[in-house]
């Protein structure tokens, strides 16, 4: 069987100083995989770096990424998305929702994917955000700024906007 995910000698530097050194392994079809370790140990800078979001001025990444047999290290941001949005998902322990509409929030990914039927797209905004236990607080306002949604409310945005490409 071949690897669905591979990292090879991944080190990721910030300003010169290894964050994350020399980290490799392999996840193969149907495989869990646990990352496990101190607070501060780089676990979420892998998961990152493997996402494509390690966008920080700064931060050195060496190594290889490989991703059903291509190469994630030199792709484009938006290749990378639409590569891994639709099967790979995160929610990020701070929400980190985008600047926009609660219901552009939760269209984005469907969008980027090319989806733009406003009765498709209002189906799934709606059966996500009750998904994540969301839609009865904001059915009202959806077009109101995400920014203004409360922590909890946010990080639940987040992992709506996850269930809507359904990863």
């Amino acid at each position: 069987m071949s690897s669905l995910l591979r990292v090879e000698h991944v080190t990721i530097s910030y300003n010169g100083k290894p964050v994350v050194q020399d980290v490799s392994f392999e996840l193969k079809q149907g495989e869990i995989l646990g990352i496990v370790g101190e607070s501060g140990s780089g676990k979420s800078t892998i998961i990152k770096a493997i996402m494509g979001l390690l966008g920080e001025e700064g931060l050195v990444t060496r190594g290889d990424i490989w991703y059903k047999g291509e190469n994630l290290t030199d792709m484009s941001e938006k290749k990378l998305r639409k590569l891994l949005g639709t099967e790979i998902g995160m929610v990020f322990q701070k929400p980190n929702p985008f600047p926009m509409s609660i219901y552009d929030n939760i269209a984005y990914g469907p969008r980027v994917h090319g989806l733009s039927n406003k009765a498709e797209l209002d189906t799934i905004v709606e059966k996500s955000l009750t998904g994540s236990a969301l839609w009865d607080e904001v059915k009202d306002r959806l077009k109101k700024s995400a920014m203004g949604l409360s922590g909890g409310q946010q990080q639940r945005l987040c992992i709506a906007r996850l269930l809507a490409v359904e990863p």
